[in-house]
């Protein structure tokens, strides 16, 4: 019974990672467009105008420098948006599923080998995961592979985001481990860490590296409860903070953008809607 109950909170870190709005990246440079010409002149080419961003939608951009420490100031200001919002929503309902096994944590562990996961607490770790990061970095930098230095470069991003925003409620809530060791619990700090690495490489590469990212980032938030550092609520919380910053720093990763123009025409005008993949 107390497997079954393991592996149940295992699904639900999981099942954050899969989402209904989750996208996958388009090809570089690959639009979708339609007009509507009402009256336009046979034999003569229409003329395209310069699309306008059209008011109200996001426009995502290209990032144009390297340097980690400026974008991470502003992943301070966008990460408080409402696909972070949309994010801590689904963890939110998946924190409540799991509350009812918070108190088997604190009586017995689940009664799992600890010795099965004790890897997991030390991949977890914000130093490992952004050591991992920067030497991904560094390798793109050396071999000129421009892709792997922008994951690397994503990855410390995500990791320093979601650790910041991760200690500021730690220290704020203060809610005491299941161990009674401190009273820094609450949200896991190790699920938010590893999770962060998992989404940057869903984000970049797709499923083919999501699915066992994410996979090692439950294998992590399991570890800590099974080492009895963390209720059930703190590892699912954790792996939402860690989701929500990785999605932050990736946001024009897989996004799209609608540009409207209008092109008069003999007897009217057409409406040009674009959508352009980043």
């Amino acid at each position: 019974m107390h497997v079954l109950r393991f592996a149940a909170c295992s699904v639900i870190c999981c099942a954050l990672a899969v989402p209904a709005w989750a996208q996958e990246s388009a090809p570089e440079g690959a639009t979708d467009a339609t007009a509507a010409p009402d009256g336009a002149q046979i034999g003569q080419p229409p003329q395209i105008p310069q699309p306008r961003p059209l008011p109200g939608l996001p426009v995502a951009t290209a990032t144009a420098t390297d340097n980690v420490f400026k974008l991470v100031a502003s992943d301070f200001r966008r990460f408080f948006s409402k696909d972070t919002a949309k994010v801590f929503g689904y963890v939110s309902i998946a924190a409540v599923g799991a509350a009812p096994w918070d108190r088997e944590g604190i009586n017995n562990g689940f009664n799992i080998p600890t010795t099965l996961f004790e890897s997991g607490n030390l991949i977890g770790q914000f130093a490992f995961q952004a050591s991992a990061g920067l030497a991904t970095y560094g390798l793109g930098k050396a071999t000129g592979n421009r892709k792997l230095s922008v994951v690397g470069r994503d990855v410390v991003r995500a990791q320093l985001l979601s650790q910041v925003t991760v200690q500021a409620v730690k220290f704020t809530v203060r809610r005491n481990r299941p161990d009674f060791s401190n009273n820094k619990s609450f949200p896991s700090g190790h699920a938010a860490s590893a999770f962060a690495t998992a989404t940057v490489l869903h984000r970049h590469y797709g499923w083919k590296l999501g699915v066992p990212a994410y996979a090692l980032g439950s294998y992590v938030a399991l570890a800590r409860m099974s080492w009895n550092r963390h209720h059930a609520t703190d590892v699912v919380m954790g792996a939402g903070f860690g989701i929500a910053a990785a999605r932050t720093v990736t946001m024009s990763v897989g996004s799209t953008r609608f540009n409207v123009g209008v092109q008069p025409q003999r007897g009217g005008a057409s409406v040009n809607f674009t959508k352009i993949y980043n």
